[in-house]
């Protein structure tokens, strides 16, 4: 039987498989990689089944140029 996939809203944020970064005071981008590096703003809500929940706080890398 296949594994239950979550159905809930979770934010990328609290996933292990986000990489983070944040240009100026802008909101944080999670650069899933799971989903071939596809980018998200990572507070947003959404349904993702690939969602696994983090220990810790995520590390964020700042920017302060493009």
């Amino acid at each position: 039987m296949a594994s239950e996939k979550i159905r809930e809203m979770v934010r990328c944020i609290d996933c292990k498989h986000g990489t983070y970064k944040q240009w100026f005071c802008n909101p944080v981008i999670c650069i899933c990689r799971v989903k071939d590096d596809e980018k998200f703003v990572a507070a947003s809500k959404r349904i993702c089944p690939s969602y696994e929940e983090r220990a810790g706080e995520p590390e964020i890398t700042h920017f302060d140029h493009y």
